[in-house]
């Protein structure tokens, strides 16, 4: 089971960049994806439905792009994921025998039920500041050992 596809990873990164930005500060797209390595084209559809579900603002222009319209800490993964894929992934059937539930479960039922919950939870209770935390605890830590970070490969 995926936490989420490859447009929430993109969004998440993007999120996480935006947010270490100045607030308020309009970031262009190119800037975004030279230094999260994202293609250009598929993230900024993804950064077109950030906007219109009211998570970025943004502005046209050589001093246009984009700004978070809330700060880092209430922006949640399970939110960018429900923006962008919804959320019911998060609730099949493990082996796809739907309906799946307590009254009609699957063989693997049981055991899958406590890890969605705690998939749940952990969409719902990490955020874009906690996300971007962890990006500079990674970084201080790759300094420390003469690294640098790549751009992460798929999820």
């Amino acid at each position: 089971m995926m936490l989420y596809g490859s447009g929430s990873e993109y969004a998440i990164r993007a999120l996480t960049y935006l947010a270490q930005q100045p607030p308020g500060q309009l970031t262009l797209l190119s800037d975004i994806t030279k230094t999260q390595d994202l293609p250009p084209a598929f993230l900024g559809k993804i950064l077109k439905e950030l906007v219109r579900a009211g998570i970025l603002r943004s502005a046209r222009g050589p001093t246009g792009g984009y700004a978070l319209t809330y700060p880092p800490e209430e922006i949640t993964l399970l939110r960018v994921k429900e923006i962008l894929e919804g959320t019911a992934s998060l609730d099949r059937c493990a082996v796809g025998l739907d309906p799946c539930t307590d009254d009609t479960p699957c063989p693997l039922h049981e055991t899958f039920k406590p890890l969605r919950r705690a998939i749940r939870d952990y969409l719902t209770e990490t955020t874009i500041a906690d996300v971007s935390r962890g990006f500079w605890e990674k970084q201080a830590r790759l300094a420390e050992q003469g690294l640098r970070a790549s751009a992460p490969e798929g999820g």
